[in-house]
């Protein structure tokens, strides 16, 4: 997780205040290059009052500071967003497509977290066996996406148990995401296999669609692959109470971020912003695909998200991804108890993508 210590965010807020007091390009500069001697990355002092300034609207100073740190994989990448677009706004609605998702599905990035997740739900089937009277078995997977990661999962621990047909009940708030996971699922996974489809966010799931999975109980885990970020730590607690519910096993992958409780503006959530999706970015940056494509995903994906939690307060994000200490934290007052997280993918020496298993308390 990228953190800040306290001393630098003390520094760091002048130059929010300066921005606030609608400060000059010049004036302002002057207080990024005075305070950079007094922060250990010196140059996020200009990322820091770029974003401050897109937000607020003054896109060609905000243009012209993100060019001071130009070589940052963020900086440029919103500073070149902000010349093609001349606006600090979403592209469109993230994942409206499934076209975005499944070019990041060919970064490096996704390739090794998804291989350490898949490495570890195998080695928590082999300790956790389904249950004796579940017939078919059953898995609950929330935020299926293109459903190619299920379908690795399923057909890995096939041959654990012999297992000879299967139920899935998919989750998405994406019709289109579930239509594509459905087709992925029917046409790879080994064995006969049962679908249900639920078409809601998780935390708006409606009494209906929890009965609809509480019918099909026992559940023997539930997967949830980078897909319950998307609510505020204190829609996360009830949300894990309910499926905690359906099953007694979770298995939880997540990023190691700090975009959930910090407030809009601060320096804390800031540097997280520019760290994390900057590192993110670099990954799509090295596909070998078109230029047009690469634009499709970075501006429908993490520049979009990057925007929406600049610029919304708290309450109004769609992106609160939560750190390991943070998330063992929620599983405990949900009533889980939440083992040691492992890393899937590591940046800067430390946990920058994870899984962890969550059992009923």
């Amino acid at each position: 997780m990228f953190i800040l210590k306290e001393s630098e965010i003390e520094q760091l807020i002048k130059i929010k205040d300066a921005v606030n007091k609608g400060l000059s390009l010049g004036s302002l500069t002057e207080i990024c290059t005075d305070i950079a001697p007094l922060v250990e990355d010196k140059k996020f002092v200009y990322t820091y009052a770029a974003c401050l300034l897109a937000s607020r609207d003054r896109i060609d100073d905000a243009m012209q500071m993100f060019i001071l740190n130009i070589e940052d994989t963020f900086c440029k990448i919103m500073h070149d967003y902000l010349e093609e677009t001349g606006s600090f706004e979403l592209a469109d609605k993230v994942f409206k497509s499934s076209d975005p998702y499944d070019i990041y599905t060919q970064t490096e990035f996704f390739k090794k977290h998804q291989s350490g997740a898949l490495k570890h739900i195998l080695k928590f089937a082999q300790q956790n066996p389904p249950p004796k009277t579940a017939l078919p078995i059953t898995i609950l997977d929330v935020g299926v996406g293109n459903g190619e990661f299920i379908t690795k999962i399923v057909n890995e621990i096939i041959p654990l148990y012999n297992i000879k047909s299967i139920r899935l009940i998919i989750l998405d708030q994406s019709e289109d995401m579930l239509r594509t996971a459905k087709e992925n699922c029917e046409k790879s996974i080994n064995i006969p296999t049962e679908i249900i489809s639920i078409c809601c966010k998780i935390q708006d799931i409606t009494k209906q669609q929890f009965e609809t999975i509480n019918e099909v109980k026992p559940i023997w885990f539930i997967n949830a692959g980078l897909s319950i970020h998307h609510m505020p730590k204190e829609k996360k607690i009830p949300m894990l109470k309910n499926l905690r519910k359906l099953s007694p096993k979770l298995v939880l992958t997540e990023v190691n971020w700090n975009h959930d409780l910090p407030e809009k503006d601060s320096p804390e959530l800031l540097y997280s912003v520019a760290k994390s999706y900057g590192v993110f970015s670099e990954s799509i940056l090295s596909l070998p695909i078109s230029e047009e494509r690469r634009k499709l995903c970075l501006y429908n994906f993490p520049v979009a998200e990057a925007i929406n939690i600049i610029k919304q307060d708290r309450e109004h994000r769609i992106d609160y991804h939560t750190s390991i200490k943070e998330w063992q934290s929620i599983a405990g007052e949900a009533g889980f108890k939440a083992e040691e997280a492992v890393a899937n993918y590591v940046s800067d020496n430390q946990a920058f993508s994870f899984v962890m298993e969550m059992h009923d308390n």
